[in-house]
């Protein structure tokens, strides 16, 4: 793949916008202009991570078409720039794991943020993600792959172009079949918060980051 020499994180942001915009988010359209209005540059680097370390990556970028075909480009480029995790929240008889992110905006981000996370999000096939809550407001935009998706006691069909949207404290679960999903999440509010697994709530889950990048 041919990387050009930089990329423009405004000109991914003003898609998302568009999207974003047809649900009326308002407050996160606002923040994500400012962050778009601040046109941060992301230098390409000398080393790229070799992308077949991270488990259904080349798969997903692939089967992104349709009306998210808009995201292929930008997403195939930042998805060899940013440090990619393999995750699990240190409690195996909750969540085994069983699937990557990586973090574009935040404190550990392409672009820093104190008031924002922003990155991309890789379920495995045949992965129950359990109920689950945080203090952090979170939005997924889903690129591609299905499943199903539960928020409170409502499920609903994991499709290209879905935004999920979990409130602070809202429990929701993710489950993928014979494929994987690949998704753009982004945590605001109070994102350096709590998480829990719903009837676990005593119990705090601190995420543990496992890096899974490998350079050429």
């Amino acid at each position: 793949m041919v990387y050009n020499p930089e990329f423009q994180l405004s000109s991914l942001l003003s898609e998302m916008i568009k999207v974003f915009s047809k649900h009326h988010f308002n407050d996160l359209e606002e923040k994500l202009k400012i962050i778009a209005n601040d046109n941060h540059v992301i230098p390409s680097q000398k080393e790229i991570a070799r992308r077949d370390f991270i488990p259904n990556l080349e798969y997903s970028l692939d089967n992104i078409t349709g009306e998210m075909v808009t995201f292929a480009d930008y997403i195939d480029r930042l998805s060899g720039q940013v440090q990619w995790h393999q995750a699990s929240r240190g409690i195996p008889e909750f969540f085994e794991g069983g699937y990557s992110f990586s973090v574009i905006i935040g404190d550990s981000g392409l672009v820093p943020s104190r008031n924002i996370r922003m990155g991309l999000y890789i379920q495995n096939q045949n992965v129950d993600y359990p109920s689950h809550a945080h203090e952090a407001e979170e939005f997924y935009l889903i690129l591609s792959g299905h499943g199903s998706w539960q928020i409170g006691n409502s499920w609903y069909d994991v499709i290209p172009g879905r935004i999920f949207h979990h409130k602070p404290g809202e429990s929701h679960r993710m489950i993928t079949e014979s494929e994987p999903l690949l998704g753009i999440w982004i945590w605001t509010g109070l994102i350096e918060g709590r998480y829990w697994f719903i009837g676990h709530e005593d119990i705090d889950c601190p995420i543990n980051l496992e890096p899974t990048s490998q350079n050429e």
